[in-house]
């Protein structure tokens, strides 16, 4: 009963445990493999001679907060049918050469996705190495597989994030219709991403439809070079942004207008003014109002922005257009300087802030991968080897 409770302790499909020997912060498991035979790789034959032995110490996942080692009796046969000698024993649930299980390697990958590696490190008595070649050994496979499916793509995303702010920038390329990450490329240089998109099968890139983004001009470069009869989508979420700078710029400009009692209250207001209308507390509709009375510039400004929100709603482009067009109209009559200079950057993008209409994609994913980054560089106290970065972020995406 007790041996029976010892193998179904250790739980390997290939290992069997013997023994098992507890210390104040360690299981010892006395283990060999579950055969007593092998099949010789040189003439086929079954052989259950042994060669020579050795043991060796083999990590494995923690158990009730102890370390786990498993002392491993290897094996090594000889044939004697073809007196070939020396053949190893094979592993289901080891590698080659390795010093830990495959599930011990996945333990330590998944413990990287909410913990920095020194303190994983540290957690289980390992080397800072020895859980980064763990994760490399997880995760490395599941990425080469997640690339694998550019052949089922019809759209693509491509965002920007800062590796380094201010200094170093990396790109992500996402699915935005089933919202997986497809790749993360360590730079965003023009000539650097078309050289990465152009390794794509032309087959690929001629399935791809529509390629949502911001209205950086690199980014368009890029898609007018390797995707020449796809729609270039603008993604609303910058639009959106791009409301929110400017109505702030009014706030300032009529902040340094006004005494400072007044200019504290504008002040405060700062987030209130770029909340969603319909999202507004009857409090906070109140406080607005009040603003309002002390600048009707800003109200105006205020009005544009959530006017161009609802033109964002709809779903006809025909009908979309002439709301654009009105939209105009209303910036031109309010001589709003921040919204003026956001028009005359929306007319240069127009088609392709229309293609948003025909297409109904968004950067919205990519975004969400961005906010996943942020928070993979406060775990890991930053990280600035953009591939290390990029292994992390898929480790904490997909699932194994």
């Amino acid at each position: 009963m007790q041996y029976n409770n010892i193998i179904k302790f250790l739980d390997l499909p290939d290992i069997i445990a013997t023994e098992i020997i507890s210390t104040e912060d360690r299981y010892i498991f006395i283990a060999e493999a579950k055969k007593n035979h092998i099949v010789c790789p040189q003439c086929g034959n079954i052989t259950n001679k042994i060669h020579d032995t050795k043991w060796q110490n083999i990590r494995d996942i923690p158990i009730r907060g102890k370390l786990v080692i498993i002392r491993l009796l290897k094996k090594r046969y000889r044939c004697p049918y073809c007196h070939k000698r020396g053949i190893p024993e094979k592993y289901e649930s080891i590698d080659k050469y390795a010093r830990k299980t495959k599930r011990f390697d996945k333990y330590l990958a998944k413990e990287t996705v909410s913990k920095d590696y020194s303190k994983v490190a540290r957690e289980n008595g390992l080397s800072y190495t020895a859980v980064n070649n763990a994760v490399k050994k997880v995760v490395d496979p599941l990425i080469k597989q997640q690339v694998s499916k550019l052949s089922q793509l019809k759209a693509i995303s491509i965002d920007e994030f800062a590796v380094l702010k201010r200094h170093k920038y990396g790109v992500s390329i996402t699915d935005p219709i089933n919202r997986e990450l497809i790749d993360i490329l360590p730079t965003r240089k023009k000539d650097d991403l078309i050289d990465y998109f152009n390794c794509w099968e032309d087959e690929q890139r001629r399935q791809i439809q529509s390629i949502s983004m911001d209205m950086w001009r690199p980014f368009k470069a890029v898609a007018n070079a390797a995707f020449t009869h796809a729609k270039i989508v603008i993604d609303k979420f910058h639009l959106v942004t791009l409301m929110n700078r400017a109505l702030d710029e009014v706030r300032k400009q009529v902040q340094q207008t006004v005494n400072n009692h007044q200019r504290r209250k504008f002040f405060q207001s700062r987030l209130l003014l770029q909340k969603r209308a319909e999202e507004l507390t009857d409090e906070e509709h109140e406080k607005l109002i009040k603003l309002f009375e002390l600048s009707p510039a800003l109200e105006k400004a205020w009005e544009l922005k959530e006017e161009f929100r609802d033109l964002l709603q709809l779903d006809d482009v025909k009908e979309a257009t002439r709301a654009l067009k009105r939209w105009y109209k209303e910036v031109i009559k309010n001589k709003l300087m921040p919204f003026y200079q956001v028009k005359k950057i929306i007319q240069r993008w127009e088609e392709k802030i229309l293609n948003y209409f025909k297409t109904k994609i968004t950067n919205g994913f990519a975004e969400g991968i961005n906010n996943k980054i942020k928070l993979i560089k406060r775990i890991g106290y930053g990280v600035p080897n953009v591939m290390n970065l990029r292994r992390r972020v898929f480790n904490a995406m997909l699932s194994y």
